[in-house]
């Protein structure tokens, strides 16, 4: 985990700048993109639909074929040759690949989905794991709320998001306390996104709530013993 920048969003202030003004997720180097075409040129349509892809296999799509896009931003596809689609939306993807599978094409309708859409859940969540996503982007708390919330160990002013954006790993610490600024500056979550929970030293040392509470019970009834004991 040891990420080239830090971006610390205490109380999330720092996620008013132009860069999380766009909140729609760009495709990146080593995303699947799904990619259908259709056309009353049935002939024509045949020799570009999606069977030169890799296949790429998860619980929620099993039998999708994906275009892998390379570390420079492009995908092959067959018979229209190398599509430039990195940093660009779903929408202007979409479009793009219209545009270049329309001159052999024609007239044609595009479908595109990203495959890949999957967050890594780690540390102290209820439920620790890789959660798949079922649209382009979640807010923090949505996230959370997946893996079921966090645990009474988690440290909440300070869970931290690992990503990688156009080949640049970055870290951003998220303050989930700070209700009203967040809500007003929501942070959200990427597909390939890590969410990590860091544990309280508490923990390390075998604190809990039920721990604390049993100490405070035993050392009020010992003072109110010594108490007792003061006025016999």
């Amino acid at each position: 985990m040891q990420y080239d920048k830090l971006i610390d969003s205490t109380y999330a202030k720092t996620f008013e700048g132009k860069q999380f003004e766009d909140t729609i997720y760009r495709i990146q180097a080593n995303d699947y993109l799904y990619i259908s075409i259709t056309s009353v040129e049935k002939p024509i349509t045949q020799f570009v639909e999606p069977v030169a892809g890799i296949n790429y296999l998860n619980s929620e799509n099993q039998a999708l074929v994906g275009y892998h896009v390379y570390d420079n931003g492009t995908i092959y596809f067959p018979y229209v040759g190398i599509i430039p689609l990195g940093g660009l939306t779903m929408w202007q993807a979409r479009d793009t690949v219209k545009v270049y599978v329309s001159k052999i094409v024609g007239r044609c309708r595009i479908e595109l989905t990203l495959i890949n859409n999957t967050i890594y859940m780690l540390g102290e969540f209820a439920k620790q794991g890789t959660y798949n996503m079922t649209r382009n982007k979640l807010s923090i708390y949505e996230a959370i709320s997946l893996a079921g919330g966090l645990t009474d160990y988690a440290k909440r002013n300070k869970i931290k998001v690992l990503r990688t954006e156009f080949g640049v790993r970055k870290m951003y610490l998220i303050d989930t306390r700070s209700g009203n600024q967040i809500a007003k500056n929501m942070f959200y979550v990427y597909p390939n996104d890590i969410i990590y929970a860091e544990p309280m030293k508490a923990k390390a040392i075998g604190i809990t709530p039920t721990f604390s509470l049993s100490v405070l019970t035993t050392l009020v009834t010992f003072a109110v013993l010594l108490v007792t004991l003061t006025k016999l």
